[in-house]
């Protein structure tokens, strides 16, 4: 069985707490352990699991993420000692890490912030294939500014052997923010978008699930009311986050595009519109992005909506998530708005 470790034997231990680095972020008072060692590693978790078993669940569980407790079940440790020896090898890298279903909240959020404590000037940094080219593009940009020479490798489904490698902690959601938004604000001051209407409504027309699927209707009411209309795709990330650093109110359906609510400024008022989110699996989710706005003092309101199937979904959505997941929760289906009863929600704002 692998041995769990908890952080406070790490700290008391001295061949434990060898196997860490420490990197600080002195303007932000902000620190990181970064595993250095030779460790085993699966793309989905980012779950390192050391050449004695070890491992670290206090260090490496993500913040309302899945669970981990499969690690530590006797048939997960037997298929894992048949098939270590077949495991591809990848030597002296970073592990940042992403998505494997390249969920933009998850990039930002669980993976991004761990970035800013490289402190080589080269790096071969180790992202899940399936993360977008717009998001390399971003990381490439943030390691350009930093003065950082990255070059990537690429994870698929399963597990890799890492040799003289480093795997940094996974951060609460607070102190993600706070990082990102001491790094990105800086940058955002020299970001040009075009001028837009303090008051803006994010389409979520390109999704797969939870569009609107009355969304015309909605967007004529908006426009009446001095909304501009904004597709995020047709934006880099950087230019996302000026959008909504500028805006005064933000109306948007619930989904990964909201996590740019971190850079907004304070009072701004978001207006989420969400279906009903009630099993137990989707409360994490269904309080995430109001959850960010009350740690930045943001103007939160949700309005709930009705859920309507969806036909067909993604190869994507089909891999990642349970089959009955998918067919039973609200948040893997379509929305649609009662016009008359949501027009009056408007007019304050």
């Amino acid at each position: 069985m692998l041995i769990d470790i908890d952080e406070s034997k790490i700290l008391k231990t001295e061949s434990l707490n060898n196997l860490f680095k420490s990197a600080t972020l002195g303007d932000i008072n902000e620190n990181c352990k970064i595993l250095h060692t030779d460790f085993y590693l699966d793309s989905f978790n980012y779950f390192p699991i050391t050449k004695k078993n070890e491992s670290f669940a206090d260090v490496f569980k993500r913040e309302d993420d899945n669970s981990i407790s499969h690690f530590y079940t006797e048939n997960f440790y037997k298929n894992f000692i048949d098939k270590k020896s077949d495991f591809k090898l990848i030597n002296d890298s970073y592990v940042l890490g992403s998505s494997p279903s390249d969920n933009y909240f998850s990039n930002l959020i669980h993976f991004l912030p761990r970035i800013f404590f490289i402190n080589d000037k080269k790096v071969n940094l180790i992202i899940h294939r399936n993360l977008s080219n717009k998001f390399r593009s971003f990381i490439e940009t943030i390691c350009e500014l930093r003065g950082i020479e990255i070059s990537f490798t690429f994870l698929d489904e399963g597990f890799y052997n890492f040799n003289n490698s480093s795997i940094p902690e996974f951060f609460n959601i607070t102190k993600s923010i706070k990082i990102l938004k001491f790094f990105l604000e800086q940058i955002l001051t020299n970001i040009k978008v075009p001028e837009f209407k303090s008051k803006i409504y994010i389409r979520r027309e390109d999704a797969n699930y939870r569009k609107i699927l009355n969304e015309a209707d909605l967007i004529t009411i908006l426009r009446k009311k001095g909304f501009e209309i904004i597709n995020p795709q047709h934006f880099d990330i950087l230019e996302q986050m000026k959008i909504f650093s500028n805006a005064k109110v933000i109306i948007s359906p619930h989904g990964s595009n909201m996590s740019n609510i971190i850079f907004c400024q304070k009072n701004t008022k978001i207006v989420e519109i969400s279906p009903e989110l009630n099993n137990e699996y989707e409360q994490n989710i269904s309080s995430r992005y109001k959850n960010i706005a009350d740690n930045l003092n943001l103007e939160f309101q949700t309005i709930k909506v009705d859920s309507v199937d969806v036909v067909n979904h993604s190869d994507l959505s089909v891999k990642y998530i349970h089959p009955k997941i998918l067919k039973n929760s609200n948040y893997y289906k379509n929305m649609i708005i009662k016009i008359s009863e949501i027009e009056k929600k408007f007019n304050n704002l």
